[in-house]
């Protein structure tokens, strides 16, 4: 009885009657399924494979088109050996092409697997909100689907753990814009706000902020820019308050023992992101440096792939490096 492997080999060169036709079928399942770039190594040397190809050449059979410090290679597909964890399509297929040409099979990856991460809570329990902002699921992040650089450079060990933690949920989180029109993006009380603080009219863009507040207190990006606006000109205690009550919003959303991932692509969740942000650089600012690393940490555990200024805080929080402005 045939494995999960053979039901793929036969399923991709069912309409394929020699081997010129099944190499070219095996081309298109990895033009229509697979996922580049990933990362791999010929003969030692770590390499980004962009693209598997036929050129015709049914000795040679597919090649593999890998990035190098810069420059383009084309190899036989059977001399990649994928390095770390990939989507689960793109492996069954890199094994079924090897079975099917009489190639050894690839080795098993294994990943030291890490204990379930869990959100962190940093802002009081108690706040009291109307109804929780509503979280739209929208399936699973896969960290073997994410780039994590080029060939040869280092990856954080603090990604190395995330991409260990396997798969989780991904959510947008509801955000609240009160006095917005959806069809009038001028009405965006938000963006009238941020324009008027870059111009210097403080005042003017904290009444605004305000007055959104008071219609609908669970506006996070309302308390994020207000935090903002008293980063740059009071200083991080009174901006830590205004960071710390959008995160509370967010928090007292979030189900207990959250554990998914808010990427920075679901445009929602940007609010409650950059108040989290705000938060640890209030914290680092005030030389809380526990607190600004567990904030920079979670920040990356919920957006890995988006996440590279908080990646770049944690070294000299780490280092206790007093807080610059850049």
């Amino acid at each position: 009885m045939g494995d999960e492997i053979d039901a793929l080999i036969e399923e991709v060169i069912v309409d394929a009657y020699d081997e010129h036709e099944q190499l070219w079928s095996f081309r298109q399942a990895f033009e229509d399924n697979a996922r580049f770039p990933f990362r791999a190594t010929v003969v030692g040397a770590e390499v980004a494979v962009t693209e598997v190809d036929f050129e015709g050449d049914e000795r040679r059979g597919l090649t593999a088109a890998c990035r190098r410090e810069g420059q383009l290679h084309s190899v036989s597909l059977l001399d990649v050996t994928p390095v770390g964890p990939m989507p689960l399509e793109t492996r069954l297929l890199l094994d079924a092409y090897r079975r099917w040409s009489g190639a050894t099979s690839l080795p098993t990856f294994h990943v030291e697997q890490t204990a379930r991460w869990v959100y962190p809570r940093f802002a009081p329990a108690n706040i009291e909100i109307p109804e929780p902002l509503g979280l739209t699921p929208h399936g699973e992040w896969d960290p073997a689907a994410e780039y994590w650089g080029e060939p040869g450079e280092p990856i954080h060990p603090l990604c190395r753990t995330v991409i260990a933690a396997g798969p989780r949920p991904s959510f947008e989180m509801e955000q609240v814009l009160p006095g917005a029109d959806e069809d009038d993006w001028d009405s965006d009380p938000i963006v009238e706000a941020a324009d008027l603080h870059r111009a210097g009219h403080h005042r003017e863009a904290i009444r605004i902020l305000e007055d959104a507040l008071a219609i609908d207190m669970r506006c996070i990006d309302a308390w994020g820019h207000l935090g903002l606006v008293a980063f740059n000109t009071r200083g991080p205690g009174p901006a830590a308050e205004l960071y710390q009550t959008g995160v509370a919003v967010a928090e007292a959303s979030l189900p207990a023992g959250f554990g998914g991932v808010l990427p920075w692509g679901w445009i929602d969740n940007r609010p409650f992101l950059r108040c989290l942000h705000g938060l640890a650089l209030c914290a680092w600012r005030q030389r809380r440096w526990d607190d600004a690393e567990a904030m920079f940490t979670a920040r990356v555990w919920l957006d890995p792939s988006r996440a590279l200024n908080d990646l770049a805080c944690l070294e000299p929080v780490r280092a206790r490096q007093r807080w610059t402005k850049a």
